[in-house]
């Protein structure tokens, strides 16, 4: 009888002799995944908290203009993404593959929300210009760059 090439010749050979590990309990490993995203759950609570503390003003001082962007809040949650991105890969190599496959999409919404605050901070540091009125009362809706009267703008369709 011919030996199949994917069998090893030895059944009973132990594990690591082979070349592969065995994958760890699966349970055991769902419960790591999980606990883990609790913990980094936590830290970013905690982490949320403080950064909210730390821009809270209680006595309302004004400034002039906008307030200036603060790149904190996307380099803390960025620097916790980047971690439990880590965390995935090390879990996956080790052969906790559940626990390493839960932790990728965590990663993920940390790195939204990492983008979201920026995104709102860019957004609150820089507001949008006031609109003006427009000079032309009519239908057109342009206004007349020429500096002539409207009713020659609006002839011109410009």
């Amino acid at each position: 009888m011919t030996e199949s090439p994917y069998r090893p010749s030895n059944p009973r050979a132990p594990e690591h002799r082979r070349g592969s590990r065995a994958a760890v309990n699966g349970c055991l490993d769902v419960v790591l995944g999980l606990l883990l995203v609790l913990l980094e759950g936590l830290i970013c609570a905690v982490a949320a908290y403080s950064l909210a503390l730390s821009r809270w003003d209680p006595g309302g001082s004004k400034t002039a203009g906008p307030p200036p962007m603060d790149w904190t809040p996307v380099l803390v949650f960025g620097a916790i993404a980047a971690a439990v991105a880590l965390i995935a890969v090390v879990l996956i190599r080790q052969n906790w593959p559940w626990a390493g496959a839960i932790q990728i999409p965590v990663a993920l919404l940390l790195c939204v929300a990492a983008v979201q605050v920026g995104h709102e901070d860019y957004r609150r540091s820089h507001p949008a210009p006031a609109s003006t009125p427009s000079d032309d009362p009519g239908r057109s809706g342009h206004q007349c760059l020429s500096g002539g009267d409207n009713h020659e703008c609006l002839d011109s369709g410009g």
